[in-house]
Protein backbone atom coordinates (compact mmCIF):
# COMPACT_ATOMS: atom_id res chain seq x y z
CA UNK A 1 0.00 0.00 0.00
CA UNK A 2 1.47 3.37 -1.06
CA UNK A 3 1.09 6.27 1.37
CA UNK A 4 1.83 9.78 0.09
CA UNK A 5 3.37 12.27 2.51
CA UNK A 6 3.72 15.91 1.52
CA UNK A 7 3.47 19.43 2.91
CA UNK A 8 -0.33 19.32 2.74
CA UNK A 9 -0.31 16.33 5.11
CA UNK A 10 1.99 18.07 7.60
CA UNK A 11 -0.02 21.29 7.39
CA UNK A 12 -3.31 19.53 8.11
CA UNK A 13 -2.09 17.09 10.77
CA UNK A 14 0.25 19.41 12.65
CA UNK A 15 -1.46 22.73 11.87
CA UNK A 16 1.76 24.23 10.53
CA UNK A 17 2.48 26.64 7.74
CA UNK A 18 4.00 25.80 4.37
CA UNK A 19 7.23 27.48 5.54
CA UNK A 20 7.54 25.00 8.41
CA UNK A 21 6.26 21.93 6.56
CA UNK A 22 8.52 22.19 3.50
CA UNK A 23 11.85 21.90 5.40
CA UNK A 24 10.56 18.80 7.21
CA UNK A 25 9.72 17.15 3.88
CA UNK A 26 13.14 18.15 2.50
CA UNK A 27 15.03 16.96 5.60
CA UNK A 28 13.30 13.57 5.72
CA UNK A 29 15.90 10.95 4.83
CA UNK A 30 14.13 7.81 6.02
CA UNK A 31 10.72 6.77 7.33
CA UNK A 32 9.89 4.28 10.08
CA UNK A 33 6.43 2.67 10.16
CA UNK A 34 5.22 1.10 13.42
CA UNK A 35 8.73 0.85 14.91
CA UNK A 36 10.01 -1.24 11.98
CA UNK A 37 13.39 -0.72 10.35
CA UNK A 38 13.61 2.72 8.72
CA UNK A 39 13.06 2.68 4.97
CA UNK A 40 14.03 5.11 2.25
CA UNK A 41 11.01 6.99 0.89
CA UNK A 42 10.37 7.36 -2.83
CA UNK A 43 10.76 11.04 -3.64
CA UNK A 44 7.99 12.83 -5.55
CA UNK A 45 7.67 16.41 -6.79
CA UNK A 46 6.11 17.80 -3.61
CA UNK A 47 6.93 15.08 -1.08
CA UNK A 48 7.41 11.34 -1.09
CA UNK A 49 5.61 8.03 -0.84
CA UNK A 50 6.29 5.07 1.40
CA UNK A 51 5.26 1.47 0.99
CA UNK A 52 3.36 0.04 3.93
CA UNK A 53 3.40 -3.72 4.25
CA UNK A 54 0.31 -5.25 2.62
CA UNK A 55 -0.23 -7.61 5.54
CA UNK A 56 -0.48 -4.88 8.14
CA UNK A 57 -3.49 -5.69 10.28
CA UNK A 58 -3.25 -2.64 12.53
CA UNK A 59 -5.95 -0.07 12.13
CA UNK A 60 -3.47 2.75 12.70
CA UNK A 61 0.05 3.14 11.32
CA UNK A 62 2.51 5.27 13.27
CA UNK A 63 4.97 6.92 10.92
CA UNK A 64 8.18 8.67 12.01
CA UNK A 65 9.96 10.98 9.60
CA UNK A 66 13.69 10.68 10.24
CA UNK A 67 16.50 13.05 9.26
CA UNK A 68 19.94 12.18 7.91
CA UNK A 69 21.33 11.85 11.47
CA UNK A 70 18.67 9.29 12.40
CA UNK A 71 16.68 11.65 14.60
CA UNK A 72 12.88 11.77 14.34
CA UNK A 73 11.69 15.14 13.02
CA UNK A 74 7.94 14.53 12.78
CA UNK A 75 5.43 11.85 13.74
CA UNK A 76 2.27 10.97 11.86
CA UNK A 77 -0.62 8.55 12.28
CA UNK A 78 -2.33 7.02 9.26
CA UNK A 79 -5.78 5.49 9.69
CA UNK A 80 -5.92 2.47 7.38
CA UNK A 81 -9.68 2.11 7.62
CA UNK A 82 -10.37 5.76 6.74
CA UNK A 83 -7.45 6.00 4.33
CA UNK A 84 -6.21 9.30 5.74
CA UNK A 85 -3.88 10.86 8.28
CA UNK A 86 -5.06 11.68 11.79
CA UNK A 87 -3.84 14.07 14.41
CA UNK A 88 -1.67 12.51 17.11
CA UNK A 89 -2.10 15.29 19.62
CA UNK A 90 -5.34 15.95 21.48
CA UNK A 91 -7.21 19.16 20.87
CA UNK A 92 -5.40 21.85 22.92
CA UNK A 93 -8.77 23.42 23.81
CA UNK A 94 -10.86 20.94 25.80
CA UNK A 95 -14.63 21.05 25.51
CA UNK A 96 -16.24 23.77 27.57
CA UNK A 97 -18.19 21.22 29.60
CA UNK A 98 -15.01 19.47 30.73
CA UNK A 99 -14.35 20.42 34.33
CA UNK A 100 -11.21 19.38 36.15
CA UNK A 101 -11.74 18.09 39.65
CA UNK A 102 -8.84 19.31 41.78
CA UNK A 103 -9.44 16.38 44.17
CA UNK A 104 -9.29 13.76 41.42
CA UNK A 105 -5.61 12.95 41.95
CA UNK A 106 -5.07 11.50 45.42
CA UNK A 107 -1.45 10.60 44.60
CA UNK A 108 -0.64 14.25 43.97
CA UNK A 109 -2.50 15.30 47.11
CA UNK A 110 -0.69 12.74 49.24
CA UNK A 111 2.62 13.85 47.73
CA UNK A 112 1.89 17.42 48.79
CA UNK A 113 0.97 16.30 52.30
CA UNK A 114 4.18 14.27 52.56
CA UNK A 115 6.26 17.21 51.32
CA UNK A 116 4.95 19.21 54.24
CA UNK A 117 5.80 16.22 56.41
CA UNK A 118 3.65 17.05 59.42
CA UNK A 119 1.00 15.05 61.20
CA UNK A 120 -1.50 17.86 60.50
CA UNK A 121 -0.94 17.72 56.75
CA UNK A 122 -1.38 13.95 56.55
CA UNK A 123 -4.46 14.05 58.79
CA UNK A 124 -5.94 16.80 56.58
CA UNK A 125 -5.39 14.60 53.54
CA UNK A 126 -7.31 11.77 55.21
CA UNK A 127 -10.06 13.88 56.70
CA UNK A 128 -10.96 16.17 53.84
CA UNK A 129 -10.32 14.33 50.64
CA UNK A 130 -9.26 10.71 50.68
CA UNK A 131 -10.39 8.68 53.71
CA UNK A 132 -10.27 5.27 51.97
CA UNK A 133 -8.15 3.36 49.48
CA UNK A 134 -4.50 2.80 48.70
CA UNK A 135 -3.44 6.39 49.29
CA UNK A 136 -5.29 6.46 52.61
CA UNK A 137 -3.39 3.33 53.63
CA UNK A 138 -0.11 5.00 52.66
CA UNK A 139 -1.08 8.14 54.58
CA UNK A 140 -1.91 6.04 57.66
CA UNK A 141 1.48 4.34 57.38
CA UNK A 142 3.11 7.78 57.29
CA UNK A 143 1.13 8.78 60.38
CA UNK A 144 2.43 5.69 62.21
CA UNK A 145 5.96 6.66 61.23
CA UNK A 146 5.42 10.22 62.48
CA UNK A 147 3.98 8.89 65.75
CA UNK A 148 7.02 6.59 66.20
CA UNK A 149 9.37 9.52 65.55
CA UNK A 150 7.48 11.70 68.05
CA UNK A 151 7.59 8.94 70.68
CA UNK A 152 11.35 8.48 70.12
CA UNK A 153 11.89 12.23 70.41
CA UNK A 154 10.02 12.31 73.75
CA UNK A 155 12.21 9.52 75.14
CA UNK A 156 15.38 11.31 74.15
Amino acid sequence: MQIAINTAVLKSVHAMTEDKAQPIIEQTNRVRINEDTPIEPERQKDGFTVEASPNVDDRLLFIDLIDVDGAPIAALAYDLKAGKFRQLEPDPKPAASTKVNPQADPGRDLGLALQIGSRTAVEAFLKHHHPKGLYADLANAQLQKIEAEEAAAKKA
